[in-house]
């Protein structure tokens, strides 16, 4: 039992080193600040002059989301996308410093960085030679998945993926596993928009979602897939945030 276990968690530590270490991978990072009461301007002006500082090149850039739904609503999300193996060997002290000295004073709670690793089957919609100017709103969603039961999820996903862009679906699509920072079975889907009246290519089709994933991968797959994909889940395990760009706080966006 006890062997069992070690080989696991060896298993588990070498898939997560080599991850992060893939050349052909590119890693986002993201953060999670929470301003202490009546304190959100003070914070945002404090992050302005960090950023102006430290993140004002496309090497150094940041990204920044207010989240307008649910719980965690007046958290900052701030994301930093793209970054390779060799982006962690460099010296960012001087950053941190600065943002402990000059920043964290306002901040009530934050999350610490976490670090996620893009899955390239399950990208709509967005080429990373040329990602554009990053979406006004995003819908944020975080799956749990059970341990044993990741193939399920995953396979559920990618077929979604295959039949949304099949169905000639506008919007961007980006899904993440948790690399470093929380649960290696975290994994997170964002979907991004710029107004709420786009067309998102999902109107006036003849046939549904759900027959177009049958005829694609046979007959009843959609339902035996779907009740695969629930069971992967675990109780808690599904999460929708809803999040809207902060341009003030966004490299290349700022005033």
């Amino acid at each position: 039992m006890m062997k069992n276990l070690l080989i696991g968690l060896i298993l588990i530590f070498s898939v997560s080193l080599i991850a992060q270490r893939n050349e052909n991978n590119d890693y986002w990072n993201s953060w999670r600040y929470t301003p202490k009461k009546e304190m959100a301007a003070e914070f945002e002006s404090a992050v302005v002059k960090k950023m102006q500082k430290f993140n004002a090149t496309p090497e150094t850039a940041i990204m920044t989301y207010k989240i307008i739904t649910g719980r965690n609503s007046g958290t900052y999300e701030r994301v930093e996308a793209m970054k390779y193996p060799k982006d962690y060997d460099m010296d960012r002290s001087a950053e941190s410093e600065y943002w402990q000295k000059n920043v964290e004073k306002y901040v009530e709670r934050s999350s610490g960085q976490m670090r996620w690793d893009r899955i390239n089957n399950v990208t709509l919609n967005w080429d990373p030679e040329n990602p554009g100017t990053p979406s006004k709103y995003l819908e944020r969603t975080t799956f749990d998945v059970k341990p044993g039961k990741i193939m399920h999820f995953r396979r559920f996903m990618e077929r979604v993926t295959k039949i949304r862009n099949n169905r000639g679906t506008k919007e961007t699509q980006l899904m993440y596993r948790c690399i470093s920072g929380g649960s290696s079975n975290m994994f997170v889907m964002v979907n991004g928009w710029n107004k709420y009246q786009d067309d998102r290519g999902i109107n006036n089709l003849e046939s549904t979602f759900r027959e177009d994933y049958n005829k694609e991968f046979g007959r009843g797959t959609f339902e035996e897939d779907y009740e695969n994909f629930g069971d992967s889940l675990e109780s808690w395990g599904e999460m929708t945030e809803t999040m809207e760009l902060v341009p003030s706080l966004t490299t290349g966006m700022m005033n």
